[in-house]
């Protein structure tokens, strides 16, 4: 179906080079490929965007008023959520020094990777375990995740450091272990009631935070461009 594209609501930050190659290839195809996935935000005439996000801001910036969309019922066993969880290859040290450049308070930590459970990570932005038994906490919450996003997304295009992301903890914590990862970023699971609250409050997660997975693969349908303006 066809949404305003006024309606949709992100609960996620754009990564810019990504929304600027997704423009183009909307304007070379004339048409979007995949529709937007979207979940009615309780009490409101609004949706919040699960997936798509930069298919929703490539249509804005190029003056649309309407979005192509799949409308889901968030609350479905079958749909499930996920946490993205960062990791790095590389040295910490200039990262270190940007955090607390930024007044980020980093402090170090004795947890392992596998002590580290919800009740720990509440009061912490990200704590950062690295291969060789490292450990830092990051204060904060969402905001503070989003400077550090920023930080390590600049830090890997500079190629000071190479940024990995994981979908399964359990994967992220095993290549640590294997040294096949210098650091492993983790942070409190994110919850559906999350996403809502957060969307609520008018914020955003840093990019790659939620990781929703579908009870079905989208089907491409190449809405053309010309119908959503």
């Amino acid at each position: 179906m066809l949404i305003r594209v006024d309606d949709l609501v992100p609960h996620e930050e754009l990564v810019e080079g990504r929304l600027r190659d997704l423009i183009d290839k909307i304007v070379g195809e004339k048409a979007v490929d995949i529709p937007i996935i979207v979940a009615p935000i309780p009490g409101t005439r609004k949706y919040v965007i699960l997936d798509g996000h930069h298919r929703w801001a490539a249509l804005r910036e190029l003056g649309c008023r309407l979005a192509p969309c799949i409308v889901i019922d968030y609350f479905s066993d079958e749909v499930k959520l996920k946490t993205w969880y960062p990791a790095i290859v590389g040295s910490i040290n200039t990262l270190l020094r940007e955090l607390r450049s930024r007044k980020l308070i980093v402090t170090e930590c004795e947890y392992g990777a596998r002590q580290i459970g919800t009740d720990i990570l509440e009061s912490y932005a990200f704590i950062v375990v690295g291969s060789r038994r490292e450990c830092y906490g990051i204060s904060g919450g969402i905001r503070e995740q989003r400077v550090v996003s920023r930080i390590l997304s600049d830090l890997n295009m500079k190629g000071i450091l190479t940024l990995v992301y994981y979908g399964e903890l359990e994967d992220a914590i095993s290549d640590l272990e294997e040294k096949k990862i210098s650091y492993l970023f983790l942070r409190r699971p994110v919850t559906k009631r999350d996403v809502l609250e957060v969307v609520r409050r008018r914020e955003m997660y840093a990019p790659k935070t939620t990781r929703h997975i579908l009870p079905f693969i989208p089907a491409k349908t190449y809405t053309p461009l010309h119908k959503l303006l």
